[in-house]
C-alpha cells in the first residue's frame, strides 16, 4: 500500500492490518486458479507431451465478481482487461473510491506466459507429409520449367538472329532491349502449367490454414507477488497495489524539501522497497485519467491531517475490499471445483 507520510499510529496499523489481509487471500485464491490442469500437447515434430495450463476465462470471472461484490454504491470500476504483447499476456483490472477530497486506488493484475502447441492429432503428421511433397513438387516444377526456359530461349534467339552471342554480350543485348527481354519472359510464362501451379499454390495455404486450426494456447505463470517494476519487464506473477491519495493543495503533508515520499505500511508485492513507485507512477496498463475530473491528486500528505470522517472511509474501504475479495474467490473456486 501506498500512502503519505506516515506516524505510528492507529491508522496506520488499521490499514495495514487489512492491505495485508487483501494481500494475502488474492496470492492464495490466484494460486488456487492458475495451478494447472494437465493436459496432452503436440510438437512440431508430432511428439506428444504432458503439459499443464489454467482456465483464463476463471481468472476474469473472479475479478469481475470482486468488482461486483464491492458494488457500485461507493467503488467506480473499469471493464477487466486482457492484453498481449507477443507471448506475455496479462488479464488486470482497476478501481476506486472517493470522499472528500480522498480516494482509493486498487489495481489486480495477473501476468503470465502463452505458449503454442499443436492438438494431439494425427492430423498433424498427415499435413506435414502433404506439405512435404508439394515442396518437393514445387522444386521439380521450377527446375523443369527453367531447363524449358533455357531450351525456348535458345531456339528463338536463334530465329532471330542472336544464336552466335557469347553469353556476357546475349546478357548486354537482353538488359538493353527490354522489349526483347519481356518477350522472352512471355514465352517462358506460356510454357509452363500455370493452372497445376495454381492449383499447387491454394494447396499448400490450405494445408497451412488447417495447420494453423490445431494449434493450441497453453498458458503458465509464477504464482508469486511482483511489484510494478516487475510487472513492467515482463515477470510472471500476481500484483496487488493500493494508493490513497487527496486533493493536492488540500491541507500540510509535502516534506519541507518538496518531494514525495510514499512509503509502503503494507506488502503489495514481494521484495518491494518502501516508496518504490508512487502513485503516479506509469504503471503498464494504466488507464487515462477519467474525462472531466478536475483536480490533481498527491500522494505525499501527513496521515495526521486526515479527517476522522476519512480516517473511518479509508480504513472501511479496505475492509470492503477484502470482503470481496475472499468472497469472489470463495464463490469462483467452488464453481472450479
Amino acid at each position: 500500500m501506498r500512502l503519505g507520510n506516515i506516524p505510528a499510529c492507529e491508522l496506520a496499523d488499521r490499514l495495514s492490518s487489512v492491505d495485508c489481509d487483501v494481500r494475502d487471500t488474492y496470492l492464495r485464491h490466484m494460486t488456487r486458479l492458475v495451478s494447472g490442469t494437465p493436459l496432452k500437447v503436440m510438437l512440431g515434430d508430432t511428439t506428444v507431451m504432458d503439459q499443464t495450463t489454467f482456465d483464463t476465462k476463471m481468472i476474469v470471472s473472479y475479478m469481475e465478481r470482486i468488482v461486483s461484490e464491492l458494488g457500485s454504491g461507493r467503488w467506480s470500476a473499469r471493464n477487466v482487461t486482457e492484453t498481449r504483447d507477443d507471448d506475455v499476456r496479462r488479464i488486470f483490472v482497476k478501481f476506486e473510491s472517493e470522499s472528500r477530497g480522498y480516494r482509493v486506488s486498487v489495481h489486480l493484475s495477473v501476468q503470465f506466459r502463452a505458449l503454442l502447441y499443436y492438438r494431439p492429432d494425427a492430423r498433424v503428421a498427415q499435413i506435414q507429409k502433404e506439405l512435404a511433397e508439394i515442396d518437393d513438387a514445387a522444386t521439380e516444377d521450377r527446375d523443369e520449367i527453367a531447363r524449358r526456359g533455357d531450351k525456348i530461349i535458345s531456339e528463338r534467339l536463334g530465329e532471330m538472329g542472336y544464336g552466335d552471342l557469347d553469353h556476357a554480350k546475349l546478357f548486354e543485348t537482353l538488359y538493353d532491349d527490354a522489349s526483347l527481354s519481356e518477350h522472352m519472359s512471355d514465352l517462358i510464362k506460356k510454357s509452363a502449367d500455370d493452372a497445376g501451379l495454381a492449383r499447387m499454390v491454394d494447396r499448400r495455404s490450405g494445408l497451412f490454414d488447417e495447420l494453423d486450426s490445431l494449434l493450441m494456447e497453453v498458458y503458465s505463470t509464477t504464482a508469486i507477488m511482483i511489484d510494478d517494476a516487475r510487472l513492467v519487464t515482463g515477470e510472471d506473477g500476481f500484483l496487488y497495489t493500493v494508493d490513497i491519495e487527496r486533493v493536492a493543495g488540500a491541507g500540510g503533508g509535502r516534506r519541507e524539501d518538496g518531494g514525495h515520499d510514499a512509503p509502503d505500511i503494507g506488502a503489495s508485492g514481494d521484495n518491494s522497497p518502501a516508496g518504490a513507485a508512487g502513485p503516479a507512477a506509469d504503471r503498464a496498463g494504466s488507464p487515462p485519467s477519467t474525462p472531466g475530473r478536475a483536480e490533481a491528486w498527491e500522494g505525499s500528505f501527513d496521515v495526521g491531517t486526515i479527517p476522522d470522517e476519512s480516517k473511518e472511509f479509508l480504513a472501511s474501504c479496505l475492509e470492503d475490499l477484502v470482503r470481496a475479495v475472499r468472497s469472489a474467490g470463495r464463490s469462483i473456486l467452488k464453481e472450479s471445483e
